[in-house]
């Protein structure tokens, strides 16, 4: 069996300023962000390759996990980029305040059927889904039996994971939420996924909430 650890990055300036980031340059981790992200560091079990969106929020994410592990984790950890858990390409939507883009009247067909749906000048949601699960499936296949791998990426990029994880599928990936900072585990046995819940040092996901 592997594990794999899903986590979001720690809260950045877009999340405080209610925007809807994408890839666009300079969002940080605020100082609150980079002090969840330590917390959340000692609460992981230990891990033995970190992979990570190549987006600086995640980036930043993932050297703090690595460099605030416990005695019990101090073993060396691998940080490698991978682009396949890059944020979603919200092309034309990039930068925009979450409070409008609710009003647009596509935003319902984001939420409801996502699996139809490609942001104007940027990428569709079937490609998002394709390349962070063909990322989970190619680290899976790189771990060792009884080995851990910690994934930092984005809230779209991780529920499209639980989702294929579960069997949801794409189309009902927004019953899925994940908070900045919080994480989920993935037990892989075979070609069998189990999704913890909860637990009294490892939380799970939450349903609902924001995207």
């Amino acid at each position: 069996m592997v594990t794999i650890i899903l986590l979001r990055h720690g809260e950045s300036t877009a999340n405080v300023q209610r925007v809807l980031a994408g890839r666009l340059a300079g969002v940080e981790l605020t100082d609150r962000g980079r002090e969840q992200v330590a917390k959340v560091a000692q609460e992981l079990p230990r891990i033995d390759v970190i992979r990570h969106s190549t987006i600086d929020r995640c980036v930043d994410t993932a050297r703090i996990v690595a460099s605030n592990r416990t005695s019990a984790q101090s073993s060396d950890v691998t940080l490698e980029a991978d682009s396949r858990f890059d944020e979603v390409d919200y092309g034309e939507w990039s930068g925009l305040a979450l409070d409008d883009l609710r009003t647009r009247a596509h935003w319902e067909r984001v939420q409801q059927s996502p699996h139809t749906f490609e942001f104007p000048g940027g990428e569709a949601m079937t490609h998002v889904f394709n390349r962070a699960v063909d990322g989970l499936t190619s680290l899976i296949n790189d771990l060792g039996p009884g080995q851990t791998g910690l994934i930092v990426s984005h809230g779209d990029v991780i529920k499209a994971m639980v989702a294929h994880a579960v069997g949801a599928g794409l189309s009902n990936f927004q019953r899925f939420g994940v908070q900045p900072a919080q994480f989920c585990v993935l037990h892989v046995q075979g070609q069998a996924m189990t999704l913890s819940l909860g637990g009294s040092r490892i939380p799970g996901t939450t349903l609902g909430g924001e995207c």
